[in-house]
């Protein structure tokens, strides 16, 4: 799925973004975009990498995907919007959709997670083209930020399938 791309947004652990990785590999999505301090350290000249730690929980699945990294939400949607990439949040919200309504798949879309505390940025729900949220059947208002982005692919592989 080459027109398929997750966004993390500023997610704080290592073994979630590395976790993911494996989980998007799986699923047939090679295109990851990091932002924020998603999976990042920084090196001796302040660039950013890739941090090691998230081997630990990719088991090899980061060699296989292709990864982008933003400073900012910001710098992000402007790229998404120079690049007609459509936005599409996984957040409970009063504008979310059920997640089992999203029938279609546009190329060229990236389906965005948020910070495990946070949600996904006002900023970047503000600027996606649909906010889509995992129905709720129990007490817990969330999920792990891994798990929930392992529903949302099996979801998008029925629908492409």
């Amino acid at each position: 799925m080459t027109n398929i791309y997750i966004a993390l947004e500023n997610i704080r652990s290592l073994y979630n973004v590395g976790a993911i990785f494996r989980t998007a590999s799986f699923f047939g999505i090679y295109n990851i975009f990091l932002i924020g301090y998603s999976g990042m350290d920084l090196t001796v000249t302040g660039k950013p990498k890739l941090h090691e730690k998230l081997a630990k929980s990719a088991l090899g699945s980061e060699k296989d995907l292709n990864t982008k990294t933003f400073e900012s939400t910001t710098a992000f949607i402007e790229y998404c919007r120079k690049q007609k990439i459509n936005l599409f949040s996984i957040e409970q919200c009063s504008t979310s959709e059920p997640l089992q309504s999203l029938s279609a798949l546009e190329n060229d879309t990236a389906i965005v997670f948020g910070n495990e505390v946070e949600g996904v940025s006002e900023e970047m729900l503000s600027n996606s083209n649909k906010i889509f949220e995992i129905t709720k059947f129990g007490k817990h208002n969330s999920l792990n930020v891994t798990t929930a982005c392992g529903i949302v692919l099996y979801q998008i592989t029925k629908i492409l399938k």
